[in-house]
């Protein structure tokens, strides 16, 4: 490892390493280390020969690391390595191009590995201990009753909690824990009480149990515990809105709003100074902008991760259309699906206006899409009907699911149907002192202005259920009965766009802008097709030819890089082997990346490229055809959405669902899970989870999967029972917990019989990387007053493992088991969830 005295320039050690054998070394050695002394250039350079060395050591990291170890060959040597160190170790091997001293120590010193975390832990405690000694004695911490609840003693969340999306209490200006005596002066008579922290505008009371008073009421406060020590020259009370009561224990803790603040300008200004002159010896709140920052958090691991694609819907001058369509990587298929042969979107006429009058009248405003295409004469044509349409003709019904089912392009979507507005495009979360939110852009606004409903279609498709519709006979001479079902070939087509969920620094490797020459070839002998590259990065290259080109995804091109080789003796770059992964519509921009092969120099060389010339070389950003019209739609959905998602959160060895994240709005399963629920301040995922089988499950499964593999999807059945005292009692069941297709049909059929049934598709991926840039704002913030919250924070954030959507299918499950059944079941969930609102409204999140 590294000497101490080193550790300084541990920058110029790792711009440098790898270069010991290049002829540019002492060049560059002589620029980088140009003004220290020479006795510090020799210790340089002893460093830089020491992990030059070529190592023999086996690595073993099983029970050292928090990861998943598997065997790893290199050179007939079997290491046991992570993910992390694996990606460690073959990127030390392109930059010293063998396994040396300096790729050993990389792997042994990686962020995850225990005894690296023990040794920061141990310097962190040292080093707020000697602050403290420094400080002298502190005024004593909030009680935990006032301050934010984090798992900071416990390696998970110690409760269940549900995170809201979308949903965030920002304060326009800072707030500090602070106690001092009030007195109350309300109607009902005078009292005493305690600030628990206190801003300009407002304040939050903890107040004896028992006091009686309402959100809503005026009250007058006395700040009579400042008015000891300050003349605050105060001629009269101050007037406050109660905005909030909230028991606990043996108080009741109100939070107010002062009233016509600007009819005391002198003490306003006192109070901003104290505030800022004592917020580092009292601490600030920070609950809001802690709850604030892990919803964004939350929301981050969720979106770009979208099962759904949520379709934006205009209502102009008496007519409907759809406009734009939120596309995140899992969602793309689905808005694929209704493209047509001229690579156009039949969207608009899928969800047309009679449809959205239907969704509007159903009570749940949910409904199921069947759909099938059929080619003919070069022409591509879609078959759609709801489940309410099909339900008129039970003939009719079983021709379209028999036919249709048969067919390969057989799906079926769940639609559900929300209101949205366009002052939600706006994100309500800010950071106090900052002014006013940011709205969108002018041009985007316009676009957003006539922007009334929102549908998101999910796709519910597998081969299980299709079995069940294929199933059915029909006559094959009356087919043409489906036509009415088919979508015109004719009349004006309105442009609905797809608009990919954008967050930054969501990719693997930096892309860096650079055009040079290239050559590329399928095989050694062909004629070299000429090429420029538009950008690179460590495993891949984006390039531009001149005239079109034939190349599909999956092909393998061997690439010269002509101009690049005269900079470099080292690398041999002809005949460099990469793979194709997209080509554009006209067939002229290819991206490609580096072919999987032992030892691949073009990767070698570029990342020794970008370590050598980071500073001068310009990274490529994307940029949107329409910039904030994403973020935009995307704050609108968290604003509307009824989604309910599971996060998987990894530990060691152990897997744990603690956290639900849900729409502002709310779904009939987030209603159900009050049934069992003692205290309403956390989710009783048992029912959910069937604590510890889905655990299990998801963990063998997680195991397996890459971020970019497809979802893992299973079925969720819920069956609600009432009791003879008129209490419902909930049950639920997994479809991979029965042996067969055949005992779970028996099984579903004896509930929808005796009980209400009511079923959900969940589908698990892979959690995506955590965007450090997108949360960077707010843990600055925290870390200024709490660094060791901020470290909590991102250290659950970093733990999410998997994301799992849930999708209700309750209405489809009935219909493809017994269609005569639907509409009593209907009745049946209306009434449970009638009666669930009566009883109780859903908790507060």
């Amino acid at each position: 490892m590294t000497s101490t005295d080193l550790q300084a320039y541990q920058g110029i050690i790792t711009r440098l390493r790898g270069m010991l054998d290049l002829s540019e070394f002492e060049q560059t050695f002589a620029s980088v280390t140009n003004g220290l002394p020479k006795s510090k250039q020799f210790l340089l350079r002893m460093e830089l020969r020491r992990l030059a060395q070529p190592c023999n050591y086996y690595i073993d990291l099983r029970g050292h690391v928090d990861g998943d170890v598997k065997p790893y060959e290199y050179r007939g040597k079997t290491h046991y390595l992570d993910d992390q160190a694996r990606q460690i170790f073959e990127q030390g091997l392109e930059a010293y191009g063998k396994y040396t001293v300096g790729v050993y120590e990389e792997v042994m010193n990686a962020d995850n590995n225990y005894r690296v975390r023990h040794r920061k832990e141990t310097d962190e405690h040292i080093r707020h201990t000697l602050q403290n000694l420094r400080k002298g004695p502190q005024l004593p911490e909030p009680s935990p009753a006032e301050s934010f609840t984090t798992p900071e003693d416990n390696a998970a969340p110690s409760a269940h909690r549900f995170i809201r999306f979308g949903h965030y209490i920002s304060r326009a200006e800072e707030r500090m824990n602070f106690s001092i005596e009030v007195e109350i002066k309300h109607p009902d008579g005078n009292s005493t009480a305690m600030t628990t922290d206190l801003s300009v505008s407002g304040c939050r009371l903890k107040v004896p149990f028992g006091k009686t008073a309402m959100a809503g009421d005026v009250v007058r406060l006395a700040l009579t515990g400042l008015e000891r020590e300050y003349a605050l020259d105060l001629v009269d009370t101050l007037q406050y809105q109660i905005l909030e009561i909230k028991e606990q224990d043996k108080h009741a803790y109100w939070r107010l709003k002062r009233l016509e603040p600007e009819r005391n300008p002198a003490f306003n200004q006192f109070l901003h100074s104290f505030i800022q002159g004592n917020k580092r010896r009292y601490k600030l709140n920070l609950d809001n902008i802690l709850d604030g920052a892990l919803t964004k958090g939350y929301e981050q691991y969720y979106l770009p991760r979208l099962q759904g694609l949520p379709v934006f819907l205009t209502v102009a001058e008496g007519s409907l259309a759809s406009r734009f369509a939120l596309t995140s990587d899992y969602s793309r298929s689905i808005w694929h699906y209704f493209i047509d042969e001229q690579q156009q979107s039949v969207l608009g006429q899928v969800l047309n206006a009679r449809r959205l009058k239907q969704l509007l009248n159903n009570s749940e405003r949910s409904a199921t899409l069947y759909c099938f295409t059929h080619a003919a004469k070069g022409k591509l044509y879609f078959y759609t009907a709801l489940a309410s349409e099909l339900a008129a003709s039970s003939e009719l019904r079983q021709m379209f699911w028999g036919f249709g089912a048969g067919k390969p392009s057989w799906r079926v979507f769940q639609l559900s149907l929300m209101s949205v507005a366009a002052e939600d495009a706006t994100s309500k979360f800010a950071l106090p002192g900052e002014h006013g939110l940011v709205q969108p852009s002018p041009l985007v606004a316009s676009m957003l202005r006539d922007v009334r409903y929102m549908i998101t279609l999910a796709d519910i498709s597998s081969a299980s259920q299709r079995h069940y519709y294929a199933a059915y006979r029909f006559d094959s001479t009356k087919l043409a009965a489906l036509n009415q079902f088919g979508l015109s070939k004719a009349g004006k087509v309105v442009t609905c766009e797809a608009i990919p969920v954008h967050y930054v620094n969501l990719r693997s490797e930096s892309r860096y802008l650079y055009k040079t020459q290239v050559l590329l070839r399928t095989r050694v002998d062909d004629t070299p097709i000429p090429a420029y590259s538009r950008d690179f990065s460590a495993g891949g290259l984006q390039l531009e030819t001149e005239i079109a080109v034939d190349f599909k995804k999956g092909d393998v091109l061997l690439v010269d890089l002509p101009d690049l080789q005269k900079i470099t003796s080292k690398y041999q770059l002809s005949a460099l082997p990469y793979e194709v992964i997209a080509v554009s519509k006209n067939r002229t921009i290819i991206n490609l990346k580096a072919a999987k092969t032992e030892s691949h120099l073009g990767r070698q060389f570029f990342s020794q490229l970008i370590q050598s010339n980071r500073s001068k070389l310009t990274v490529a950003q994307e940029t949107p055809k329409y910039p904030g019209l994403s973020e935009a739609l995307r704050n609108m959905y968290l604003q509307s959405c009824k989604s309910l998602v599971l996060y998987v959160h990894r530990y060691g060895l152990r897997h744990d669902i603690a956290v639900v994240g849900c729409g502002n709005k709310g779904n009939q399963l987030q209603a159900l899970l009050q049934l069992p629920q003692q205290q309403p301040a956390s989710a009783p995922l048992s029912v959910l989870t069937k604590h510890p089988l889905l655990e299990l499950k998801l963990a063998e499964k997680l195991k397996q999967m890459k971020r970019q593999d497809p979802p893992f999807h299973y079925e969720l059945y819920l069956t609600v029972q009432q009791n003879d005292d008129g209490s419902l009692q909930l049950s639920s069941d997994f479809d991979f917990e029965f042996n067969s297709a055949a005992e779970l049909k028996q099984h579903l059929v004896d509930a929808l019989s005796a009980h209400t049934l009511l079923g959900f598709r969940c589908s698990l991926i892979r959690a995506g990387k955590m965007d450090p840039e997108y949360l960077a704002r707010e843990l600055n913030y925290i870390s200024i007053y709490a660094i060791h919250k901020a470290r909590v924070l991102e250290e659950e954030l970093w733990h999410v493992e998997g994301v799992i959507e849930g999708f209700d299918i309750s209405s489809e499950l009935v219909n493809r088991l017994q269609p005569e059944a639907a509409q009593q079941q209907e009745l049946q969930r209306q009434f449970i969830l009638q009666s669930l609102t009566e009883q109780a409204s859903l908790p507060t999140l």
